[in-house]
């Protein structure tokens, strides 16, 4: 399979609006059936909001295994990774759980 790569910039990355442009950089590889590598060799922080928009809203666009399979994290320092795994977790789980009256705040009468 094809692979792209994508560089995050260095230093510490955070907010939702920065994230977008590397998130629909990773939209396009997967939409042209390519394995995303996101090298963070410069990356020292990444924020969760940052991961979340970046990456882990994916699993909702795409899912679970897609992301998984497909996007691959390089050079990172140990927090860049998790930070990004724990937004795909956090989506996995979003994903997976059963909505119930009492999660909107109605107590059954």
């Amino acid at each position: 399979m094809e692979t792209i790569t994508i560089k995050l910039p260095a230093g510490s990355l955070a907010s939702r609006a920065s994230a977008a442009p590397f998130r629909q950089q990773i939209q396009k590889g997967l939409n042209e059936g390519k394995t995303v590598l996101i090298d963070l060799s410069e990356t020292e922080v990444i924020s969760g909001s940052f991961a979340d928009e970046c990456v882990g809203v994916l699993v909702k666009m795409y899912d679970f295994k897609t992301v998984t399979n497909r996007i691959k994290l390089l050079n990172g320092n140990g927090y860049t990774e998790r930070s990004i795994v724990s937004a795909i977790l956090e989506r996995k789980n979003e994903a997976t759980k059963v909505k119930t009256v009492s999660d909107f705040g109605f107590t059954p009468v």
